[in-house]
């Protein structure tokens, strides 16, 4: 039996057989197939047919001899002659669910087929939505907890500032695959939650060409484009996305611009690769707005403008070569650029001084009692001025990075004691230097919330002085995992990874010199479970592993309570912060099958990851943020999967349960919480029921269409001083459940082209994708005939019903 081989380039060892949109899982008779369903395998075949076939064909017939997986494209290539499995969940999800989604927004796909997985939206775009996985989080905001690792083509792209990732960057139409996987230290840093490794194409693997234009609400329009092909052992392939969206609220378009390309030889005992990815985007994005300027219109908007710029260039070289029939060495070397500027208009804190006609900040101290600083520019004490009334903001930042590194990887499938064995040992390395600066620039609120700024600079106090800091990261790794086919039913995987990475900061400015320090951390962590064959298509997993997760110089630069930053700005002198701790255990059943002449898979699993001195973000009554080690951490549940396949029909449905709580307070603040939490408490933003289900059904051999549906139940809004007193109103202190369907459809006119539609939200569900509070009583209110807010709860909205069209030509 053939079996999928990942081996990702950065140390993550995924070996089991494939299961398209589905987890891991038992083995099968099978022979040797591409990976995918029988249709997806059956449409990869045609790509390298010289006639164009039609765009939607139904599933192939499925049987028993069609299950099965081939190598991993592009990856360090390596696996068992004899099967072995994951002591964990695995979901792969394949070009084809990508192209069904059709927005081209991974985010979306990853919510729709992983159990765990739930979007939410802290920046106030779709496009730059953030992924939630067992309650851990990647997002491209600066001040979140980033605890997955993310890898494209094995090389991490956490960014090196704030391991924020760009969703952006990535065209949707060069993924091959996207894996996540949970309970495995092989993927090195900040991977508490597990990690989500994402294949691209390649000349090889694609070969043909597509055009694809689609238009719809909200001033959509979108162009995606590729091409792939080889001549003799060598091969090509480029894709490239155009987006460009008017946003269904105020001040919140963006235009998206983004690349891939391949260039790859294949030898008789090698191959290489040279990939280069590119972007360049502008994207619009209006936060969380107070819920009573919402109820007035959902297009609404709170304090603008709210711009990001964010820029990336990355080309990469690969090889793989066979020393002998059993050791393969991989590996992959790397450089990156990524630049990010952001325009953020605020409300602000500062107002005229009690005593003298000057702007001051106002603040408390430690006894309660109100304390004033004078705010000072380039001539000194800044005058009060009416025509600033009501007073804002406009805040500025620059992100600006340079990474490069590399991983060196062995794989060695000589039988163990005469059993099948797979040994994989590697080292990696990663530096990045970057440069952060920010800074202020008094404004005045004009209607609609727009921050209009009046060209003053603010030079001080500490809290509003412009920064400029450097800092440098040096991550290196070492990892190994043994999987052995111990008998015929029995596989057990053991294995570690020793991190270590170096942080180092300097300031620029002069102003603050204990920002100058290095910040050292270090630990191995440990990995072990095993896989037992019950029956044919049926087993059971389970496994233990430990992960850790350095913090971030955004959060090294920004844990001091007394001089808190601006969420996504200012840094200042702080205290360090220890690094995180994960303790993952997973057990669970899974199988596949036949009924019916159709093809089943299903999965069953508990989890359990404690993480330990967890940095959580603190958000205080005037918006800004800091660090703190809050405590120990709890996330546990379980996860459902099923997926059941036809000739002329398909069905998915997951589940999953997910109970994140505060486990225990151990750096508790003066009010006794951590974080405005205290022990028990759920953590914010983390819905406890997730429930995702599909189908699509072919009426004819060219018209398909299908639905999606995605429900969640309430999650507590993310705390901050105003929680309080908010709980004292008798506000509620939770973001409401939803439920979101969608469909789609599309008809194959010639073999050629197809025309396609997309619905979105189907039922125009008004609902909230982040929450939190603001200071309603100090909050201008411009609305005509406004008296002030009362409410002091703020929210993210979802888009609302939205309508797509398409045409796709293949040739």
């Amino acid at each position: 039996m053939k079996f999928k081989r990942v081996a990702i380039f950065a140390g993550a060892l995924v070996v089991g057989p494939q299961m398209a949109g589905a987890q891991e899982a038992a083995d099968l008779p099978a022979v040797d197939v591409v990976q995918g369903t029988p249709a997806q395998n059956a449409a990869r075949a045609r790509k390298q047919a010289p006639a164009v076939t039609p765009l939607a064909t139904a599933p192939a017939t499925v049987a028993s001899e069609g299950l099965g997986a081939g190598g991993a494209q592009g990856a360090a290539g390596g696996g068992l002659p004899a099967p072995i499995t994951v002591p964990s969940a695995v979901t792969n999800i394949t070009d084809a669910d990508i192209a069904r989604e059709g927005t081209g927004q991974v985010q979306e796909v990853l919510q729709q087929r992983v159990p765990g997985i739930i979007i939410s939206d802290a920046a106030g775009n779709p496009i730059r939505s953030e992924v939630n996985f067992r309650g851990f989080t990647v997002s491209s905001v600066s001040g979140r907890a980033q605890g997955l690792a993310v890898y494209q083509n094995g090389v991490r792209i956490n960014e090196a500032f704030g391991d924020v990732v760009q969703w952006d960057f990535l065209p949707s139409n060069a993924i091959d695959s996207m894996s996540v996987v949970s309970n495995n230290p092989s993927f090195g840093l900040n991977a508490l939650g597990g990690a989500i490794s994402i294949q691209m194409k390649d000349g090889f693997s694609y070969q043909g060409g597509e055009i694809d234009v689609m238009a719809g609400s909200f001033g959509r329009r979108q162009v995606g484009v590729q091409a792939g092909g080889t001549s003799g052992n060598a091969s090509a392939y480029v894709a490239a996305e155009g987006i460009w969206d008017d946003s269904f609220r105020h001040h919140s378009d963006s235009e998206i611009k983004r690349f891939y390309g391949d260039l790859g030889f294949k030898g008789t005992f090698a191959e290489v690769h040279f990939s280069l990815s590119a972007a360049k985007n502008e994207i619009g994005a209006s936060a969380a707005a107070p819920v009573e300027l919402l109820e007035e219109s959902w297009s609404n908007t709170f304090t603008t403008p709210q711009e990001s710029t964010p820029e990336m260039i990355m080309p990469t070289l690969s090889a793989k070569i066979k020393a002998t029939d059993t050791l393969t060495f991989s590996g992959v070397g790397y450089y990156r650029h990524y630049k990010n500027s952001v325009i953020d208009g605020n409300v602000t804190e500062i107002e005229e001084c009690s005593g003298s006609p000057y702007l001051c900040l106002i603040e408390e101290d430690e006894d309660g009692n109100e304390v004033e600083e004078i705010v000072t520019g380039p001539g000194g004490p800044i005058l009060a001025d009416d025509d600033l009334d009501p007073l804002g903001s406009v805040d500025r930042l620059r992100t600006k990075s340079d990474s490069w590194g590399g991983v060196l990887e062995g794989q060695e499938k000589t039988p163990l004691f005469g059993r099948p064995n797979l040994f994989i040992a590697g080292v990696s390395y990663d530096h990045g230097t970057s440069n952060y600066r920010t800074s202020s620039e008094l404004a005045t609120i004009r209607p609609g919330y727009v921050a209009e700024g009046a060209g003053i600079i603010v030079t001080g106090p500490d809290e509003l002085a412009p920064r400029d800091l450097d800092t440098e990261n040096t991550y290196w790794g070492v990892y190994f995992s043994n999987a052995m086919e111990v008998t015929d039913q029995l596989t057990v995987t053991v294995g570690g990874r020793y991190n270590h990475a170096t942080i180092k900061m300097e300031d620029n400015t002069g102003e603050f010199d204990e920002l100058n320090a290095t910040n050292k951390y270090d630990r191995f962590n440990p990995m072990a479970g095993a896989n037992y064959k019950l029956l044919p298509g049926l087993s059971v997993y389970g496994g233990y592993s430990e992960s850790n997760r350095a913090p971030t110089p955004a959060e090294l630069g920004c844990a001091e309570p007394e001089v808190p930053c601006l969420i996504e700005s200012f840094l200042t002198d702080d205290p360090p912060l220890d690094q995180v701790v994960g303790r993952t255990g997973e057990i669970g059943l899974r199988g596949q099958g036949f009924y019916n002449g159709g093809r089943y898979t299903w999965g069953a699993g508990l989890f359990r990851t404690m993480s330990e001195d967890d940095i959580l973000p603190i958000i205080n009554d005037t918006g800004r943020i800091y660090f703190v080690n809050a405590g120990d951490t709890l996330r546990q549940g379980v996860e459902l999967t099923a997926t059941y396949e036809t000739r002329t029909w398909n069905v998915y449905a997951n589940y999953a349960f997910v109970d994140a709580t505060l486990d225990k307070c151990t750096n508790p603040g003066e009010e006794g919480d951590c974080a405005f939490l205290e022990s028990g408490d759920r953590l914010p933003g983390i819905p406890r029921h997730i429930f995702k289900a599909g189908f699509d059904y072919w009426l004819t051999h060219k018209w398909k269409v299908g639905a999606d549906l995605v429900a969640a139940s309430n999650q507590p809004l993310y705390p901050n001083e105003e929680k309080e007193e908010a709980d004292e109103d008798g506000i509620s202190s939770m973001l409401g459940g939803y439920t979101r369907v969608d469909l789609h459809t599309s008809y194959d006119i010639t073999d050629n082209i197809q025309v396609y539609g997309l619905i979105k939200n189907l039922f125009d569900q008004k609902y909230g994708l982040y929450g939190t509070y603001f200071e309603a009583d100090d909050a201008p209110d411009l609305r005509p005939g406004g008296t002030g807010f009362e409410n002091p709860r703020t929210i993210s909205p979802a888009q609302p019903f939205a309508a797509y069209g398409g045409v796709k030509v293949r040739f």
